[in-house]
Parts: C-alpha cells; structure tokens; sequence
C-alpha cells in the first residue's frame, strides 16, 4: 500500500511555452494525486506565464524570477517545495502516467531509501519515441557514479531530508549539474536504487545534437575537481580519479567527433590514452567497443558516417586501428541492414547492405548477410540501378 505523502514536483521553465502545456498536464494525469506542481519561471519572455494560468489548479503554484539558469530555478522551487517528496520535471519533458506511483512505491518497500529513479524513453521534437532508451542503472559499488551520469533528471524522486542534508544544486555550473548534486547525495551515504521500467519521457532537440562541446567539458572537468577536493572523500572514491578523468576525456572526444571538431576530439582522446592505458590492450578492444557505442547516442543520427569520420581522423596513438577500418565499418554497415530490415525498412536496409558490401565484401561470404542483401532487394519496391542513388 503506497503512503500518500505529498511529492512537490519542480519545473524549471524558461521560453518553453510550446511544450510546458503538456509537461503539466503530463503531472495532472499521475496516478498518484497528492502533489504540488511549481513552476519557476526563470525569466521566460514568452507564453510561458499564460499556458500556467491556462490551467485553474489549485495544485500548480507559478513563481516568477530573473532568470539565472537552470540550477537557480531548481533551487527557487525546492525553496518553495512543501512536500516530504522532491522530483523535477524540465519543461520540454513529460511524467508518464505512473512515474510517481511506482517511484513511491519502491521507496515504501525499503523506507531507508533516499533516492529512486527508473528508466526514460526518449522522443523527439514532435513528440515521437525514438527507439533509443535512457537506461538507467545503479552504479555499483556506488564509488563508480563517479564514471558518469547514469541517471536522468525527470526519473528520479528524492526524499526532501536528504537535499537538505547536501544543499541545492551548484548554480555555478552550466552543465552536469545534476550529476553533481547525485554525486553529493551518494558521498553523503543517501541509500539509493533504481526500478527497471520507463517513468519519464526525455525529448531530445536538434539544437542538443551540436552542443558546445568545451562548455560540456569544461562543466564535467568541473564537477570532478569539486569532487575530489573534498577534505574527508573516502579513499574509494579517491582510487578512481585517473580512471574518472579519463572517462572525462572521452565524453569530450566524443562531442568532437559528433561536431567534426577533430583537433578537439584527438587531444581529449589522447589524454584520456595516458589516464587509461587498458583502452588499447587486447588490440585495442576496450576503445574499439567505446566507438561503437557512441553510434548508440540518440545524438548520433548517421551511425556509419560517425564512425567514419572517428577511424578516419584518428590520433597518431591509435595509427594502429587504421588497418581494422574496413572491417569495422562492414561490421557496422551489415548490423545496421539487420535492423532495418527487421524493422521492415527494406530501402535503408539495401543501402546499407549494399554498404557493407562495397566496404568489406568478404562479409558475404556469410550466408546471413547476403540473405539480407537479396531479401531487401526483392521486397523493395524500387528497382536498384546503382547502390549509391537515394531512395525517393
């Protein structure tokens, strides 16, 4: 039976009238009914004061402030939360219609935790699911949150007692500020876990897909420097400062490569190769599947052309991982035609076959793969003349 504590919901707003409409809603339609909605409006100059008085709720409290980013509207709305339960909400994203319920209801299994989150699907501009999914996982030990994020903001429900154990978020900071603010509640010994199901949709935007790379770096380095400057950090967490830059490192690398800003991407790559020195053992394997997980990123719209564009502008310290090109975009290529092809995308399918053909033919010499070539050729119905034409 879940408790029927009061969860005060958090949205930052700022110019976002265009989706905040549906972010409220997506809160009035809980399953869980004792909440408070505030948003902050942090200085908006458009509908955004309009679309919250739309509503005529009791529940939802709108507060206007200069604007001063996104952790200062968090703050302002925790400031004014009244519940024993905290969780946010960014404006362009949405609950789904059990978030809280089922939040709540693993924090009412085990009453010593502090923190729960569960997974986020992602859409896109217009609303649409992309079939990437934000996976959420509990690091373990804990000490290896130090790694990276694995936790999105609008999934997560946090006892009030332990923010204001570890303060508000760091309004310093232009990026990874809620990474820090998980950081502070695992250093301060906050029990956490995490449920395997979606609670939350994260809406990915074309402008997130060139984001400023040396902001985003600048930020993370940040937040790891305040970390470990901490006078009592356990010595569990101190171990993995190396290992915690280098990862550092390659978040910004990848950021280069996903801008083609391949000068920024080769220096963070080589530095992340001195912290980290096991990314090119066993032929370099480790940073071999880091390359391609990337091509996972919702960010990464074309996974073939962004592996390209890493194998092909290599620092001279990976010179050795030129001679695996072809295979590894064959291999690329041919997985991508599966896929398509599984998903009834019998054009995207050919092209993609067709490049792994032209790439690396002695894929098909498996049986499989030229299963696939041929099926996608003959359920297509356009006729190919040349591989490389598009499909109208």
């Amino acid at each position: 039976m879940t408790k029927n504590n009061l969860i005060s919901i958090i949205i930052p707003a700022y110019n976002q009238g265009h989706y905040l409409g549906d972010a409220i809603q997506s809160c009035l339609n809980q399953t869980y009914s004792n909440i408070e909605i505030i948003v902050v409006d942090d200085g908006s100059t458009d509908n955004t004061p309009e679309v919250v008085q739309s509503f005529h709720n009791l529940r939802i409290q709108y507060i206007y402030k200069q604007n001063g980013g996104l952790s200062s509207a968090r703050n302002a709305g925790i400031r004014a939360a009244g519940g024993e339960f905290i969780t946010f909400l960014d404006s362009d994203d949405a609950f789904l219609p059990e978030k809280l319920m089922l939040l709540m209801e693993k924090m009412n299994e085990n009453p010593e935790l502090g923190f729960v989150a569960g997974h986020a699907l992602l859409i896109d501009q217009r609303g649409n699911v992309i079939p990437n999914k934000f996976e959420t996982y509990l690091p373990s030990p804990i000490h290896n949150l130090i790694l990276g994020n694995p936790f999105h903001v609008g999934s997560v429900l946090i006892k009030k007692i332990w923010q204001e154990k570890i303060g508000y978020f760091d309004e310093s900071l232009r990026s990874y500020e809620d990474w820090d603010f998980w950081l502070r509640l695992a250093i301060a010994g906050c029990p956490m876990d995490v449920i395997p199901l979606a609670v939350s949709q994260y809406r990915f935007h074309t402008g997130q897909m060139t984001r400023n790379g040396e902001q985003m770096t600048k930020a993370n380095l940040a937040v790891l420097e305040k970390t470990f400057s901490y006078p009592d950090l356990n010595e569990d967490w101190q171990r993995m400062k190396p290992l915690a830059y280098a990862h550092a490192h390659l978040r910004a690398a990848a950021h280069g490569y996903l801008s083609s800003d391949f000068q920024f991407a080769q220096e963070h790559l080589k530095k992340a190769l001195v912290l980290d020195p096991t990314l090119v053992e066993d032929g370099y394997r480790r940073i071999k599947n880091i390359f391609s997980g990337w091509t996972d990123l919702p960010k990464t719209d074309d996974a073939i052309s962004f592996l390209e564009r890493i194998y092909k502008n290599l620092p001279d310290e990976l010179n050795g991982l030129q001679k695996e090109y072809r295979h590894v975009i064959g291999m690329a290529a041919l997985n991508q035609a599966f896929i398509y092809y599984h998903h009834k995308n019998y054009p995207k399918a050919r092209r993609s076959a067709w490049k792994a053909l032209f790439t690396f033919p002695s894929l098909y010499k498996n049986f499989g793969a030229f299963t696939v070539l041929v099926k996608s050729v003959l359920k297509s119905p356009v006729p190919i003349i040349n591989p490389h034409l598009e499909d109208r």
